[in-house]
């Protein structure tokens, strides 16, 4: 219902208004009654008045002091004078003033139906137009959204040249400098670690992943985030902190598994220049593929040990029993899928997750193998040398990472 306040210093004219008509037969509300100029601005705002009554001999502001307020306080309300002034300067300033309609006292019921038909023509045929504005914004919204999910899409799959990604991305807003994130994002199907699995179609699903990592990249300095295809989700986000951004995705990964009931391949990339992210995309697409060519217990496997790896006492029989498995069987599908025995690719984990931490030159040796998983920082040392070749303190020096 559209609300109608009335403001007259006079309690009988009030009254007399306030049942002058069938309001709410009409589609009215007489929503506020105001004695005064001050007090009538104030409920305006606070009923949210789409059609006033205003006196023009009022205390403390008078009604053309009160209708010169609510051009900026409530443009969209239709205000229709009611006063005992017949006098043409108050006239010609209602006119100034946008007055939807100037009468006077006392006001016959005939002539206060007819112009209260009019004004609720143009509060109706005013509502219309608002929808569809609203409405054009959001398709023009959404199809700008969606004009930028295949600019990107065709970018980052190598289908632009350099100068045709140059010439549209500022129009796209893609205000990228130094160091960017590529992170590539496909749900793990009919797998759940910690949550019963949930029977999702593969476009939802891909859909309120979108929504969850655009809820926690905000937290980053500029992001987007973008569909390729129907099952992957891509993100890029500038990078100033690197265990920054390594925490929101460990959040968002987290998020997912809990309110989503899926676990998702995540992988990602630092690129140094824009440029090159088509090629770290093709990489990360390889990655994700050879993800998901193994078996859902391999995979689940693999999950597990990249999630708990900084767990000192994380064993094989551990992961076994959680996925409802013999140790033994477990062994021997890592071996012949992986290539590798448990304690060798958690191993591998590991020191893959110490050569990230050795980019921050503020942790010491010993708080780097704390958060892998190594209470010694000799044995730490001794492991990421059997792999790498060199020492953890070497590798940093190095400027390898």
């Amino acid at each position: 219902m559209w609300k109608l306040l009335i403001a007259d210093d006079e309690p009988r004219i009030r009254n007399g208004l306030c049942k002058a008509l069938p309001w709410a037969e009409m589609g009215i509300e007489v929503a506020a009654e105001a004695e005064n100029g001050k007090e009538a601005l104030e409920l305006a705002d606070a009923v949210g008045a789409d059609l006033m009554f205003v006196d023009i001999n009022m205390p403390f502001m008078n009604g053309l002091e009160l209708i010169e307020q609510l051009q900026t306080r409530r443009p969209g309300c239709l205000v229709i004078i009611i006063s005992g002034h017949d006098e043409f300067a108050y006239a010609q300033q209602a006119v100034r003033l946008n007055v939807f309609d100037y009468l006077l006292k006392p006001v016959q019921k005939s002539e206060l139906k007819s112009v209260i038909a009019k004004a609720l023509d143009v509060l109706n045929r005013e509502r219309v137009d608002q929808k569809y504005t609203q409405w054009m914004h959001h398709k023009l919204e959404y199809n700008a959204l969606a004009l930028r999910e295949e600019f990107l899409g065709n970018w980052i799959t190598g289908k632009l040249t350099k100068e045709q990604f140059e010439e549209e991305r500022l129009f796209y807003q893609l205000h990228f400098h130094g160091n960017v994130s590529l992170l590539l994002v496909k749900p793990l199907k009919k797998i759940s670690l910690d949550v019963p699995n949930k029977t999702w179609d593969p476009q939802l699903l891909v859909f309120a992943i979108k929504n969850i990592l655009s809820e926690v990249l905000p937290q980053l300095p500029v992001s987007v985030v973008f569909s390729i295809g129907k099952h992957q989700v891509a993100a890029l986000t500038q990078v100033s902190d690197l265990s920054a951004i390594r925490a929101v995705y460990q959040e968002f990964e987290r998020t997912v598994t809990t309110y989503l009931g899926v676990n998702v391949f995540l992988c990602h990339r630092i690129s140094g220049q824009l440029d090159d992210i088509p090629a770290h995309y093709e990489a990360l697409r390889e990655e994700l593929l050879r993800e998901s060519a193994l078996t859902p217990i391999i995979a689940m496997a693999k999950k597990y040990l990249e999630t708990y790896y900084y767990r000192e006492d994380l064993s094989l029989s551990e992961v076994a029993e959680h996925m409802n498995v013999n140790a033994t069987y477990l062994s021997k599908l890592l071996k012949r899928n992986l290539g590798k025995s448990f304690v060798d690719y958690l191993t591998d984990v590991r020191i893959k997750k110490a050569i990230q931490y050795l980019d921050d030159p503020t942790l010491k040796m010993y708080e780097i193998a704390s958060k892998v998983g190594y209470q010694s920082q000799h044995y730490f040392s001794h492991a990421f040398k059997k792999m790498t070749g060199v020492s953890p303190l070497e590798y940093r020096k190095r400027g390898e990472y």
